[in-house]
């Protein structure tokens, strides 16, 4: 009975962290992107703003459809619907399909025109890249072992760390411009940081997403500083650069 009861108590405290994790995640990308995307008409263009293409309509679409999804999902957990979730599971991986595609393309199109007032747009094209594809990488394991409930949901709240760290650089927060890029490469961290704490709080141990996932994803980071300004590294971003033709 006791079991039961603390089964219970474990989804009923699931269905409000992760519900919530995701509320936290949609509101930090809108208030990211408020004044250069989604409110764009209601505000000043923020200078270093690059000129919203088709490309970057389409980008932007799919990562809002991701950020959508990213709310539903859980939701549907929560109201004890797994046939859905689990059917429109395949249309969220489609879609984190097109957004890893047109992130990485957005990204090398940006090295031409939209890496305003960043440095060396070559160097500054290792930010999103790393991001970008450390969200695939935390998407594919996380469809993979969709079977695998605890591990799966964690991965997937896991994967936004690698998309959110582009709208936390938009928040007008100047703390946040003055310590770039340390800080909106490291501060996405904070969804790892509490997805630990809750673990702990809750299940007194920490999920395995959270030690080897967690730690792969800041190695990943960390590891960019000095593989962003090595020669192999301009030497593959000028050869991606080379692939766009606006």
């Amino acid at each position: 009975m006791a079991t039961v009861s603390g089964s219970r108590e474990r989804w009923k405290n699931d269905r409000f962290f992760y519900t919530g994790m995701a509320l936290f995640i949609v509101a930090l990308s809108v208030a990211g992107f408020a004044r250069s995307y989604y409110l764009a008409p209601w505000f000043d263009t923020p200078a270093g703003t690059p000129e919203i293409t088709w490309l970057l309509h389409a980008h932007g679409a799919a990562c809002t459809a991701w950020l959508i999804l990213t709310i539903v999902q859980p939701l549907l957990i929560a109201g004890k619907n797994r046939k859905l979730h689990r059917r429109l599971g395949w249309f969220a991986l489609a879609v984190a399909v097109v957004t890893v595609l047109l992130g990485n393309i957005a990204a090398i199109a940006a090295i031409d025109v939209g890496f305003i007032g960043l440095g060396d747009p070559y160097v500054f094209y290792a930010v999103p890249f790393f991001a970008i594809n450390s969200f695939a990488v935390a998407v594919f394991f996380g469809f993979l072992w969709r079977e695998r409930s605890e591990t799966h949901k964690r991965l997937m709240l896991l994967a936004n760390v690698g998309l959110i760290n582009a709208a936390i650089a938009r928040v007008p927060v100047g703390a946040i411009a003055a310590g770039a890029p340390f800080t909106f490469t490291f501060l996405p961290d904070v969804v790892i940081l509490a997805g630990i704490l809750y673990d702990w709080r809750t299940r007194g141990r920490v999920h395995r997403v959270w030690i080897w996932g967690g730690l792969a994803m800041v190695a990943a980071q960390a590891l960019m500083f000095p593989i962003m300004g090595s020669d192999a590294w301009m030497a593959f971003a000028q050869a991606m650069a080379g692939l766009w033709t606006p």
